[in-house]
């Protein structure tokens, strides 16, 4: 059986990364280079969980932020562009609030703050069951190869 997709899980397309790496599984809203809302589940046994904090497992913050910054590619890219091509410039006033546990559903949230040439500040979020686990704000920047 097929996984289960949504309307703008093709926008995942757009994203260079694939997996093991690509931290968006699914594109719950999106308004294209204004906002997105997207999920990503961290099931038991994920390789996240690998060799970190054995006896304790928690999603490591930078993979949070490096789910945060795949989300605002989304944002930034909008619908039907051209796939991607840009980096995580710069991360600033990234809070964590509580632990990302194996078998937590995080939503993450995206919103453009500002564009400027090459540059997109974006302020993200990322919740499990309603109760806040991070949020910063994070800087892209579209590469020009």
């Amino acid at each position: 059986m097929p996984p289960e997709t949504r309307p703008h899980d093709h926008l995942i397309q757009l994203l260079p990364q694939r997996p093991p790496f690509l931290f968006v599984d699914h594109v719950l809203e999106v308004d294209p280079l204004r906002r997105a809302k997207g999920s990503v589940l961290f099931a038991e046994g994920h390789w996240v969980f690998e060799n970190h904090l054995p006896g304790d497992p928690l999603v490591p913050g930078v993979i949070l932020i490096e789910a945060l910054a795949q989300l605002a590619g989304i944002v930034f890219v909008g619908e039907g562009a051209a796939p991607l091509k840009g980096y995580l410039g710069e991360v600033t006033r990234m809070r964590f609030h509580r632990r990302v546990e194996p078998g937590d559903e995080v939503i993450l949230e995206g919103d453009l703050v500002q564009a400027f040439g090459p540059y997109a500040r974006f302020h993200g979020r990322a919740s499990v069951r309603g109760e806040l686990a991070a949020e910063g704000e994070l800087i892209l920047a579209r590469s020009s190869s």
